[in-house]
């Protein structure tokens, strides 16, 4: 498991870093011993969702947000800086999976290059709840990257409840995959507006596809995974996620591009 993984501990969420300079002027020599620097080391988040599951909807933007902010919620003390809004809907000083905070960046600011790919199944969306599966992988910039040997990775069930009158509107649609710019990393609007984040939870299960009690990580999940990783197979009946072939080799990939993008919100004349 790498360095970036654990940070999120039973999450298992890593995270890209890019190392970037602090922006010191000439007359903030003389304090940088006792400035922090600027958080900068965002992933590009590669999403994508079942085809009856419109990424672009208000549901999915809430979706992509909580996990997204929940990605760097243990690392990053000042997160809503960067996703405004997600204390308040978090509310509470401890995520919904149940992680304590670290509140340190030392390892996340590391040269390390990866590019996180996640997909939408399971959904569900009304103007009062939104939930949906998050199922993920990560492939690393370059070779030997422990936690790119065996994707997939993981798989999240997120859950928000509307307190306002309505859902509120989905922001600027992002149409080219291809043209994110680093600034669309992360929203500069409250995206979660009225929406509190209820639950969420690691897919644990007794089978590798949906359990009994819903907790199991459902079949959209596996279908996703086949799809990008040929091969792919269970160890035992018992297992929750596949597993890669024997012989099978990470793959690598120049860092990917943020898509859908957090251009703006819809609402800004």
């Amino acid at each position: 498991m790498g360095r970036h993984l654990r940070h999120w501990a039973v999450l298992s969420i890593s995270a890209v870093v890019i190392v970037s300079g602090c922006g010191l002027s000439n007359s903030d020599v003389g304090e940088a011993s006792d400035k922090v620097p600027a958080f900068d080391n965002f992933a590009p988040h590669i999403w994508s969702a079942d085809t009856d599951i419109d990424l672009f909807s208000r549901g999915s933007e809430l979706l992509r947000a909580a996990f997204e902010a929940g990605y760097y919620w243990s690392v990053i003390e000042e997160v809503d800086d960067f996703f405004p809004g997600y204390t308040k809907a978090l509310g509470s000083d401890r995520d919904v999976f149940g992680n304590t905070r670290f509140e340190t960046r030392s390892e996340f600011l590391d040269p390390v290059g990866q590019t996180l790919f996640a997909h939408i199944t399971d959904y569900s969306a009304t103007d009062s709840t939104v939930s949906g599966t998050i199922c993920k992988y990560w492939i690393s910039t370059s070779e030997g990257i422990n936690g790119s040997v065996h994707p997939p990775t993981a798989a999240y069930r997120i859950e928000l409840e509307n307190q306002g009158e309505g859902p509120g509107l989905p922001g600027v649609v992002d149409s080219d995959p291809e043209l994110g710019a680093i600034s669309d990393r992360t929203p500069s609007w409250d995206v979660f507006g009225s929406w509190k984040i209820r639950s969420g939870s690691w897919l644990f299960g007794t089978s590798g596809r949906s359990g009994a009690d819903g907790e199991g990580v459902p079949p959209g999940c596996h279908d996703w995974w086949l799809q990008q990783f040929q091969g792919l197979t269970y160890e035992s009946p018992t297992d929750q996620f596949r597993s890669q072939p024997e012989g099978f080799v990470a793959p690598v990939m120049p860092l990917g591009v943020q898509f859908p993008g957090w251009i703006g919100p819809a609402n800004v004349s």
